[in-house]
């Protein structure tokens, strides 16, 4: 695939990625395989030649259009700002002449190839620009790293990117501080229930922390003091999560706020409160 068949491919997804695609094609100066200074040879054009020619959907070949356009636009900037490409034998060949690079971004691709949640596609794509500028991100990690992003649905993206931005961007924003079990007059809609169970399985997955707290289920969360554990900070950033639109938050944090008519808790509080006006 020479340049001009490349740019071609990357317009088709534009609708995803939008005007990413102007740094994307001005990063293909020269041959696809020497894109920057030849230490991205894992984009060559007979590996895109190999991904594009299998059996796809038109969306499906849209989503690679627009992954690869957000892969190639954030290294762009990413060498703009003069940060260096690893230099760690990432990108060199082994045995069965294959790189690690090249598994990573071929598994990014094919993942993001499949992501009916498209605003996924962004931030899945971010994993293989990080790992490609930063060494301490083992090969092993960042497919470990891409096999749980794609197991995630955006709304737990979402509430990763909450809890990685809450101190500096909804730092005046209340969470529910009481277990909801104590509530007898709590009735939940299925929003909320489906909110809960997101909260408790990235809890059992070690992303987010429960701060200690018995849970039995959840019913025994209390959003306000959740936080993210060392794992769920490595996907905030190594995905930059904290790029999710503020928009896609705010309905969320809604829903895991206290509501007055949930009244008194069976211990005598309004949302962690005993002094209360009543």
């Amino acid at each position: 695939m020479d340049n001009d068949k490349l740019k071609n491919f990357l317009k088709k997804g534009s609708e995803i990625s939008g005007g990413a695609i102007g740094g994307a094609i001005g990063l293909i100066g020269g041959p696809v395989g020497a894109i920057a200074g030849g230490g991205l040879g894992v984009l060559t054009a007979q590996l895109m030649n190999e991904i594009v020619e299998r059996s796809l959907t038109d969306r499906q070949e849209v989503r690679i259009a627009a992954t690869t356009t957000f892969l190639f636009n954030g290294v762009s900037k990413r060498l703009e700002k003069g940060d260096q490409i690893r230099n760690d034998g990432f990108f060199d060949k082994d045995i069965i002449n294959r790189s690690k690079a090249e598994e990573l971004f071929e598994g990014t691709i094919l993942k993001c190839s499949n992501q009916y949640q498209e605003k996924k596609i962004r931030f899945i794509s971010g994993i293989f620009e990080e790992t490609i500028f930063n060494e301490s991100i083992s090969p092993e990690s960042a497919n470990q790293i891409l096999m749980i992003a794609d197991s995630l649905t955006y709304r737990k993206l979402c509430i990763i990117s909450f809890y990685g931005r809450r101190i500096f961007d909804f730092a005046d924003e209340v969470l529910m501080k009481d277990v909801y079990s104590w509530y007898p007059d709590i009735i939940f809609t299925t929003d909320q229930k489906l909110l809960l169970q997101d909260l408790f399985e990235l809890i059992n997955l070690d992303i987010l922390d429960k701060d200690d707290l018995m849970m039995v289920s959840n019913k025994d969360i209390m959003p306000d003091k959740l936080k993210l554990t060392e794992i769920g900070s490595t996907l905030f950033n190594v995905m930059s999560l904290s790029e999710i639109v503020r928009e896609d938050l705010i309905h969320l944090i809604n829903e895991l706020k206290y509501r007055d008519e949930w009244g008194v808790s069976t211990n005598g509080t309004k949302n962690g409160e005993r002094n209360f006006k009543s």
